[in-house]
């Protein structure tokens, strides 16, 4: 999160508005192509972690054969169709200024072939996540975080196109560590053994392809929620004469996304776990966890984003010297739209461990898709760029709604202790802290360095009282101090 933070700046600094929003937007088209295969990827995994739940290596080995043979063909068929169609719309549908389409071609191409290694590759690095090597990943992430940061900090001086130098830069990053992991987890995993003769397993393609339809539904709504809202502003918001509206829409998701970075975390080692509970057929344990996910993801997003949200401008002006001109507006609105999907995560993965999803997915994907039309619906009526965010807000709401209700359907998660264990306690911690943040800047009432550190000082004291006191039951503060005690422990012993 650090190292992403300081490589934002650099590269907004060493691009320029015009490029750093032109940059999400044909980011948005290779996330349009290379979708499906996300799917595919979410469906491979969650048949890695049910069947590893079962404790048959062979029947898990079986999963990976057809998943990599599901990922080696649709990327082919993906990357195939959505090279002309990316090539069409920088050329005839999306505002390229004239002088950048050049670079903005090759920029497409050689993401494509990044996109094209990650979607065939990802059967390997799912079972890194289906076999809980969390320590691995971790160390892999870390990696790949320094190897950008110093792509980073190196566009700052580049010579010539800057854009064009941090394209090939990521590029190699991607592929050079792809296949290192792949290696890596050849060597470590039975289940990783390539078997031709398992390719064509057509029971469980059916079954991969199937849950993945279902799940289509909800990743096109996601898709068009947050890469579509990018491609609609590039249309209403010329780039050269409005050049800081993507930047700042930009610069908003790129934000948000760190304060999930605990919380993304905290979903990496649950999501297998409860998949392999489900299919060992601890349902009770599962939904125990479900709750646990919803409760602490939200908090752990709360810890970063109650003072970045009362401290929004500072911050930006302190980290990129000079932000977009609605950055802050458009970070504020995200950052909500983000705590209020974190509360329904854990319905979201207990439903998905359930595998019984196609009224759910309609549903999740109907909401989401409807984000791209309000917003479009926003914008027809001369509400200004800032309008798409309250799009974000309302189609979210609605989901996490429906999200907490189908789980009850589905798997008996109780809408009623949901809003005791997770809503009332994450609501009173972003509450009190906002209240406890706005009194320190009363007090110290001009924008300073100072104020910035008293506002994370007290709203982190009061979120992690609340935390201990509200959010944390009885049994889950005992476990927590008896795994503290464990620590020190250990701790001590090793000095001595």
């Amino acid at each position: 999160m650090a190292l992403g933070i300081f490589s934002s700046r650099w590269i907004l600094q060493g691009l320029g508005p015009i490029d750093y929003g032109l940059m999400a937007v044909v980011g948005a088209l290779i996330a349009f192509v290379t979708f499906l295969n996300g799917v595919m990827a979410v469906a491979s995994a969650r048949f890695f972690a049910y069947s590893i739940g079962r404790g048959d290596v062979e029947d898990t080995n079986g999963w990976f054969n057809v998943s990599l043979c599901i990922h080696l063909i649709a990327p082919l068929c993906l990357v195939t169709v959505g090279w002309f169609v990316g090539e069409w719309a920088l050329e005839d549908f999306l505002n390229i200024p004239p002088l950048r389409i050049d670079t903005a071609r090759w920029v497409f191409r050689l993401s494509m072939l990044s996109a094209f290694q990650t979607m065939a590759l990802s059967p390997f690095l799912g079972m890194f996540i289906a076999k809980q090597h969390i320590t691995e990943i971790s160390i892999w992430r870390t990696v790949t975080s320094l190897a950008n940061f110093c792509l980073a900090y190196a566009v700052l001086s580049a010579t010539g196109d800057s854009w064009l130098f941090y394209c090939i830069g990521s590029v190699t990053i991607t592929i050079a560590l792809g296949m290192t992991q792949v290696f890596r987890a050849l060597r470590l995993f039975k289940e990783c053994r390539i078997n031709f003769d398992m390719w064509w397993d057509y029971s469980k393609m059916q079954k991969v392809l199937s849950f993945s339809g279902w799940s289509l539904f909800g990743a096109a709504g996601g898709l068009l929620r947050s890469n579509g809202i990018a491609i609609l502003l590039n249309k209403y918001f010329n780039p050269v004469s409005y050049s800081y509206v993507n930047a700042s829409y930009a610069v908003g998701i790129t934000l948000s996304n760190y304060t999930q970075t605990l919380s993304a975390s905290l979903m990496g080692a649950f999501v297998p776990e409860m998949t392999a509970n489900e299919g060992s057929g601890e349902r009770q344990k599962m939904l125990n966890q479900a709750s646990q996910v919803s409760k602490l993801g939200t908090y752990l997003t709360l810890l970063f984003a109650v003072p970045l949200l009362l401290e929004i401008d500072y911050v930006l002006e302190l980290w990129l010297q000079e932000p977009p001109q609605l950055a802050a507006s458009m970070c504020s609105l995200i950052l909500f739209t983000f705590i209020i999907d974190r509360l329904s995560a854990g319905q979201m993965v207990a439903v998905a461990a359930n595998g019984r999803i196609a009224g759910y997915q309609m549903m999740l994907g109907g909401f989401l898709i409807l984000t791209l039309p309000i917003a479009w619906f926003f914008l027809e009526l001369e509400f200004d760029a800032v309008s798409v965010c309250w799009a974000y807000i309302i189609t979210v709401t609605m989901c996490s709604v429906g999200r907490v209700l189908w789980a009850k359907k589905l798997v008996g998660l109780s809408p009623r202790l949901w809003v005791k264990d997770v809503l009332i306690p994450c609501s009173t911690v972003l509450a009190v802290g906002l209240v406890v943040g706005s009194v320190a800047q009363m007090i110290w009432a001009w924008d300073s360095f100072l104020r910035l550190c008293v506002v994370i000082a007290t709203t982190l004291f009061s979120s992690l009282l609340l935390g201990w006191l509200v959010v944390l039951k009885y049994d889950e503060r005992r476990y927590f101090l008896s795994g503290l005690r464990a620590l020190l422990r250990r701790f001590f012993v090793k000095a001595s």
